[in-house]
């Protein structure tokens, strides 16, 4: 009878299902990165406006930023910044050639983005910058996701072109990682995301795992005070023991706790072990994820010396913040990093060289420091000692930035054997980057070399055990589990595995009622000593077992009415299963992908909800959010009709 039901339907059209599902991942990029741009270019004719019809680029410029002035990218007091400006205001020069000495001038000290250059071109106002200015942006600052994001657009709404559109796209969610702050944003935003999805897609399970048993408890529970209890009070009753720790004060995760103990009491072994892997994600989205979102969202604010040093990675170091760096710089290393970038920017290199050193003699396995020094050694004129941590810096690990440094110092040596070689090897590993930066040093003999930024794994260690996330955790967890339960994470844990050995204890002796499974009517071991412990109720093991018992006629219209019956049950089960995450996992008894479904359809609602972030973009993200979280909902989503197709599938075999 099933197999002509809903869900024998279902499982014939999965192949045209799959290909359909094919096609429109296919196209899901093209969906996400219009979704950023594509209403505005509808509301707002002017953004249509033809290419020819704007004045210039270089005009563009002058109107947007003729100048780097002093006040706007170089407080007073600030080192190492005059060369960029100089270069960017050298009027004699095409724009091309504006941008390529900007670029240059920023690498040769270490700034790899010129973030603020970037953003005045496309974020000037309420106007559309033009593809020339999105490209510009671009050049000047590589790994900034908004002016990639910018590009797009314009590629997307001028020169109608969606394939172009979609590379842009791609390569400014590929340059996420490489941008520090774009990096801390999108890294505190998607904890956040996940760590709601694992609490509330654990809580999920727990809940539809409970809610499939919830009508037998409650005619169990209510047998232990008076067989003569009406429903509805055996219905209050359960929810009433459900609901107690919510109402001691343990939040919804306490309310988790009863729906884990219904769960398990009625569960077999497999499930236990889903619930507890249920269990574990709560407690991982309460206290690690959660942790590590407070992390990145508070990675500036609440500690001056990581600000202060990461704005000396920025070239926009203050007279405070430095003051800051020199008072910290005897205890704190992150300090003393970034002393030496500010001290090399500021042409200081003998105090640059000694930080450096100092650095190397407590840890010289950072491949950004051991390049850094050598490059302060080289401009020294210490030939020997640059190229030695030249070498060691390359066999920390293959770069390709690292190998043309060295070229450039065996070029200075004239051993032009090993700078063939080098820059061989260079190209090998990054065509891409040894061409742009043999573009920008150009008929230059001289050569230059390029500083690496400080190494990030020393402002993520300090960020995530710093107070300031644990602090913003806490009030995360507050909202869910205010009372004892979210105090300590091992408080959490080991309630969750005292519910689950209680309730597996519990269920030895427990005489569970159970439905019929030919007509769905309940069969209890108490009410019905002769049949309720068996499988079908007693009607039903006359009609099917026992037929010449019962009359022929009211036998065939009985069984008529019970294959209406599965049909009608087929229709709300397939239902249910699609509307329902995990409902389809639990019924197939495929209760793995029962939580693998709730997860991802969690995540799939949080990452729609907070597709612009939970913290406001410092203008690094731009469109990049919304499509990066927009992708990550399709994929949650296509996670989950793989775990409903799956499950019913299972169910249709069995």
């Amino acid at each position: 009878m099933a197999n002509d039901g809903p869900i024998g339907q279902l499982n014939r059209w999965v192949p045209e299902g799959i290909a359909l599902t094919g096609r429109w991942l296919k196209w899901a990029g093209m969906v996400c990165c219009a979704i950023a741009w594509a209403g505005e270019a509808i509301a707002e004719p002017d953004a249509q406006v033809p290419v020819q019809a704007q004045p210039t680029v270089s005009q563009q410029y002058s109107a947007i930023l003729p100048t780097f002035e002093p006040a706007e990218i170089e407080p007073p007091g600030v080192p190492g910044m005059t060369e960029v400006r100089r270069a960017w205001n050298t009027s004699a020069l095409s724009l091309e050639k504006r941008v390529d000495k900007t670029r240059r001038a920023g690498l040769e000290i270490g700034v790899w983005n010129l973030d603020a250059a970037a953003r005045s071109l496309v974020a000037s106002g309420n106007s559309r910058p033009t593809v020339e200015q999105a490209r510009a942006a671009v050049a000047l600052a590589p790994d900034l996701p908004m002016a990639r994001m910018a590009l797009a657009r314009a590629l997307w709404l001028q020169e109608r072109s969606p394939i172009s559109a979609i590379r842009a796209t791609w390569a400014a969610l590929a340059a996420i990682p490489r941008h520090l702050e774009a990096s801390v944003w999108f890294a505190g935003i998607s904890a956040y995301v996940l760590a709601l999805a694992l609490i509330y897609g654990g809580l999920l399970c727990l809940a539809v795992s409970a809610a499939v048993v919830s009508l037998h408890a409650a005619h169990d529970l209510g047998d232990t005070v008076s067989n003569e209890m009406p429903t509805f009070a055996r219905a209050a009753l359960l929810a009433a023991a459900i609901l107690l720790p919510l109402a001691l004060g343990q939040g919804l995760v306490g309310a988790g706790l009863g729906l884990l103990a219904l769960a398990a009491l009625y569960g077999s072994t497999r499930q236990r072990f889903v619930l507890v892997l249920a269990s574990g994600a709560v407690v991982a989205g309460m206290y690690p994820v959660a942790q590590l979102a407070g992390a990145a969202l508070t990675a500036y604010s609440h500690d001056p010396v990581v600000a202060a040093s990461y704005s000396s990675t920025e070239g926009f170091i203050t007279p405070v913040d430095r003051l800051r760096l020199e008072q910290n710089a005897r205890t704190d290393s992150l300090a003393v990093h970034a002393l030496a970038v500010t001290e090399r920017r500021s042409g200081n290199l003998a105090a640059a060289d000694a930080h450096y050193q100092r650095i190397l003699a407590e840890d010289s396995s950072s491949q950004a420091t051991l390049n850094n020094a050598a490059n302060v050694r080289l401009t020294l004129g210490h030939m020997e000692l640059a190229l030695d941590l030249y070498r060691r810096a390359s066999e920390a690990g293959e770069s390709a930035r690292v190998l043309f440094n060295l070229s450039q110092a065996y070029g200075a040596s004239f051993a032009v054997d090993d700078l063939t070689r080098t820059l061989a090897n260079a190209q090998r590993l990054d065509g891409n980057v040894v061409a742009e930066l043999t573009r920008l040093q150009g008929s230059d003999e001289t050569g230059f070399t390029i500083d690496l930024p400080v190494d990030r794994r020393m402002l993520w260690d300090r960020a995530y055990h710093g107070a300031a996330a644990h602090a913003l955790a806490a009030e995360f967890r507050s909202g869910l589990a205010p009372g004892l339960l979210g105090s300590q994470w091992w408080v959490t844990a080991a309630a969750f595995a005292l519910v689950v050995i209680a309730a597996s204890l519990a269920s030895m002796r427990l005489r569970a009622s159970r439905l019929c499974s030919r007509c769905g009517r309940r069969l209890c071991p108490r009410c019905d000593r002769e049949f309720g412990g068996g499988e079908i109720c007693e009607g039903c093991t006359r009609l099917f077992h026992q037929p010449e018992t019962t009359d022929r006629s009211l036998r065939l219209a009985r069984i008529n009415v019970l294959r209406h019956r599965d049909e009608r049950m087929s229709r709300i089960v397939l239902l249910a299963s699609i509307l329902v995450p995990g409902y389809a996992g639990l019924i197939a008894r495929r209760h793995g992908w029962s939580l693998v479904g709730s997860i991802a359809a969690a995540l799939a609602i949080a990452a729609l909800v907070f597709r612009n972030g939970v913290a406001i973009d410092p203008m690094v993200a731009g469109a990049a959010a919304p499509v990066f979280f927009g992708l990550i909902a399709v994929t949650s989503l296509a996670i989950h009709a793989v775990a409903v197709w799956v499950s019913l599938s299972a169910a249709e075999r069995t």
